[in-house]
């Protein structure tokens, strides 16, 4: 019997040790307290099996001893898990402190009763009896009756989660309340006997394992299907299940509602044959593909997936189709495009759409000769200005209705560019009387005692096919530029006077990407000097190195790679040189020297320019402050919100914002108190514009004051004579730059001139 018994104690150990491994490897607080349960259970065990196993009194009393103690932090333990396991007790911290308390006492007293015997003692042992005498210590009453009201309250607590929990969980708190009871009984029992064959070990230990199951491991099946069921019922996806037979098992409501069902489900199963018939009942694993529904008297887009489903034995068991909804998907796609295509404001297509779809149009209809209308209207800022944002917009729009009466199949209308608009059309039905007699009648609507509306037309045949409508596009604006100033005239064409401008900046245009790829664009450093005479930086510029015509001077290809929306290149290569020389000048330890770079108009459209500069400078690890940015006021006014947003990041970042030709626009004033530029360039050539130069003197100085009133550096650009420097400084300006100091010259003459290398 004893061997036995000594057997299933030791199954049970080992089932426990397991147990304990099992949690420790599973997170959450949880998980933590049932590896402590188990792990005491298992240290339990093992002093059971010595205080079962042993004849030796001293240390039978040892062992029961620590048996005692053992059940208070059992217990304890136990208490821990049922806060954690059903959320009892969170509140009532003073109950499992004093259990805490109690049980460090009573171990104490318990372990140090071999040597007292305050607690009790053993009378005699044999094989299958044991004999205790308990004491009538305060100490002895209080350990049962605490064993037995906490066993008490933990059968409360889980008989009151029986009572208020789902099915599907009932069955966890039933388990751990019926084990414990039994276990209790047991103990009562064992207690009342003289049986060395402590029952209600193992009992305490099944439960220690039911403990682990339930917590860690047991997942209803009966949950599982329903969660399952209702998940699949209330998905935002259509789900059809079909058997190896192809009879529909099931589907949720959202097929119900597409495919307008009630209970009969011989439309999916006829649907289901007919699509295998159709595939040649060739079926994939896995197969996707579109479909259109109407639901509710609205057109449905679905994305379809097919999958199926084999046993462990490669058995084919069922398959399913999965609908999912794309129509909102669909939707806002196609609203994208519209937007990636069309003006927001007029309606009318944008520029990168017109630009990609004129030839398609010119050869779809090879036989028909083409031309290209643009328009633009004279001083269109002035409108914005004078009678504000709104009524600029207007007359957008209405400028933009107005070429839209033109548009035909075989004809594509576009706003191009702020105030330009191009009309590619079939020249036989381009009336020149006509448009301009409407053109007289339209001005009308616009002209006031204030402002008086001129709309002009350039006007150039499609020659070239192969040309980029970009270049046709400036053709026509080029001939329309021509009749700018003229009140008189309203369509200009483009002629052979104009051809040979033409086929240079297209050869221009041709050579770009080869001499920017060989490097021949080379950075010049025109000096800026404070009062005392010493460079404090330069301005960067570029040069064409050209391998045929030598050195080429921005004014020849600048404008053309403008036009031709290049312009962001070579400043993009510009801006890189200019950090890596930064770069060596700080590796020199000349730090001290910044460099001024331009951004240009079309940067801010085609370039992230934010992310660009943060690139270089942490590439090239810089000092932000070095790399100064030269943005004309044109720039920033082109799109005022937008860029201003711009500026205020790279500012934030630490770039220093240089606003340069100050002066040149109609709302450079307005434009100071919006933006909180670091330094104000101003042109010399400010004072010769003028008439009357007290007056331009007088103007300048004033800037000069207003812009150091706002904490902004001045530089003056043009400085020629020493008269002028005198001037300047007189008038409080400290930073100046021109032929005086320097004309821009090649790096290694700028460095040489100025000891960078030495």
């Amino acid at each position: 019997m004893k061997i036995i018994y000594g057997i299933i104690i030791i199954l049970l150990i080992i089932l426990l040790g397991a147990c304990a491994l099992k949690a420790k490897n599973k997170k959450g607080n949880l998980a933590r307290i049932v590896f402590l349960y188990e792990t005491g259970a298992v240290l339990f065990g093992i002093t059971f099996m010595i205080f079962t196993f042993s004849n030796n009194i001293k240390v039978v009393t040892f062992c029961r001893g620590l048996m005692f103690a053992g059940y208070d932090w059992l217990l304890i333990l136990l208490m821990y898990y049922t806060q954690y396991y059903t959320g009892l007790f969170d509140e009532v911290r003073i109950i499992k402190e004093a259990m805490v308390i109690y049980g460090m006492f009573d171990t104490v007293l318990l372990f140090s009763n071999i040597w007292t015997g305050q607690m009790f003692s053993v009378e005699f042992i044999t094989d299958a009896e044991l004999h205790l005498r308990f004491t009538d210590s305060i100490f002895v009453k209080m350990h049962f009756i605490y064993n037995f009201a906490v066993v008490l309250l933990l059968l409360v607590s889980y008989m009151f989660m029986i009572m208020k929990s789902s099915k599907f969980y009932r069955i966890r708190y039933e388990v751990i309340f019926v084990s414990l009871f039994i276990a209790a009984v047991l103990d009562i029992i064992f207690f009342k006997s003289n049986s060395v064959y402590d029952i209600s070990v193992v009992a305490f230990g099944l439960m220690s394992v039911f403990i682990y199951y339930f917590t860690l491991s047991y997942v209803p099946e009966e949950l599982i299907e329903n969660t399952l069921s209702l998940v699949i019922k209330d998905m935002n996806s259509g789900i059809i299940c079909f058997d190896n037979r192809g009879k529909c098992i099931h589907c949720n409501d959202y097929i119900k509602k597409v495919f307008s069902l009630c209970d009969e489900y011989s439309e999916l199963e006829t649907g289901y044959h007919r699509w295998l018939e159709e595939i040649a009942d060739k079926r994939e694993n896995n197969i996707e593909y579109s479909a259109v529904k109407v639901v509710d008297g609205e057109s449905k887009n679905y994305d379809v997936i097919y999958k199926r489903i084999f046993d462990d034995k490669n058995n084919f068991i069922c398959d399913y189709f999965v609908f999912n909804d794309k129509t909102e998907d669909i939707k806002s796609i196609e609203i994208e495009k519209y937007k990636a295509s069309h003006d927001s404001l007029t309606g009318l297509y944008n520029k990168e759409y017109f630009y990609s779809h004129v030839h398609e149009i010119v050869n779809k209809n090879s036989g028909i000769q083409y031309c290209i209308l643009c328009s633009n209207i004279k001083d269109f800022k002035f409108i914005n200005e004078l009678f504000g944002l709104k009524k600029g917009d207007e007359v957008l729009v209405k400028v933009g209705e107005f070429f839209n009466k033109y548009l035909e199949d075989d004809s594509i209308c576009a706003r191009i560019e702020n105030d330009r608009f191009a009309l590619c059309m079939p020249k036989e039905k381009f009336n020149e009387k006509a448009i301009i007699s409407r053109l007289n009648e339209f001005q009308k609507q616009f002209d006031n005692n204030a402002f008086r509306m001129h709309v002009f037309i350039g006007v150039y045949d499609i020659e070239n096919l192969d040309d980029p409508v970009s270049i046709m596009c400036d053709k026509a604006n080029i001939a329309g530029d021509t009749i700018k100033n003229d009140y008189h005239s309203y369509i200009a064409y483009y002629n052979n006077a104009m051809l040979e401008n033409s086929i240079e900046e297209r050869r221009i245009i041709g050579e770009f990407e080869r001499a920017l790829n060989n490097e021949e664009f080379v950075m010049y450093l025109q000096p800026q000097v404070d009062f005392k005479g010493i460079a404090r930086g330069a301005e960067a510029l570029v040069r064409w190195r050209h391998p045929v015509k030598g050195l080429l001077s921005p004014a020849v290809f600048v404008d053309v790679l403008e036009k031709a929306g290049l312009i962001y290149k070579i400043d993009k290569y510009m801006w890189e040189k200019a950090a890596a020389k930064l770069k060596e000048w700080k590796e020199l330890g000349k730090e001290q020297y910044h460099i001024s770079v331009n951004i240009s108009t079309k940067d801010f459209y085609l370039v992230d320019v934010y992310e660009t500069f943060v690139d270089i400078v942490e590439r090239n690890g810089i000092n932000p402050e070095k790399l100064k940015l030269e943005i004309t006021e044109t720039t920033i006014m082109d799109n005022f919100e937008r860029n201003i947003k711009i500026i205020k990041r790279l500012q934030d970042y630490g770039f220093k914002i240089e606003i340069d030709d100050f002066g040149s626009g109609y709302s450079s004033l307005n434009m100071l108190k919006d933006i909180s530029a670091d330094i104000l360039k101003i042109d010399m050539g400010f004072l010769n514009a003028t008439e009357n130069e007290l007056k331009g003197q007088d103007i300048l100085e004033s800037i000069i004051f207003l812009a150091q009133k706002l904490g902004m550096e001045v530089i003056t650009e043009g400085v020629e004579t020493s008269q002028q420097l005198t001037m300047l400084i007189q008038m409080g300006c400290r930073m100046f730059q021109g032929y005086y100091f320097s004309r821009p010259v090649p790096e290694e003459e700028f460095e040489k001139k100025y000891n960078i290398r030495q």
